[in-house]
């Protein structure tokens, strides 16, 4: 089932406490459709869909630094970024 990405976003920028068994559907429907995550096991998504959260950078924000250790993982969805001087832009569905 396609998810609208109005939706995905909205139901993302709630607090992740505050979020509906209709929200957490809507999350894990538009997860389960993306590339990158085709690996994860339902149950690990359904887990995942309870702590993902929306954030927004304006242009030229640095999220990481080389070298840096991550605590969590991107998923851009519109816009793009540049690794190691190189561009990158999310897939389209």
């Amino acid at each position: 089932m396609a998810t609208d990405i109005a939706q995905f976003v909205q139901c993302l920028k709630k607090p992740p406490l505050s979020r509906t068994d209709k929200d957490l559907k809507v999350i894990f429907s538009y997860l389960h459709g993306m590339e990158a995550l085709a690996g994860v096991r339902e149950h690990a998504l359904q887990s995942l869909c309870s702590m993902v959260r929306y954030e927004f950078h304006e242009g030229n924000d640095i999220i990481y630094y080389q070298g840096e250790v991550a605590s969590c993982w991107y998923i851009l969805l519109s816009g793009s970024v540049f690794i190691e001087g190189s561009m990158f832009l999310p897939r389209s569905r």
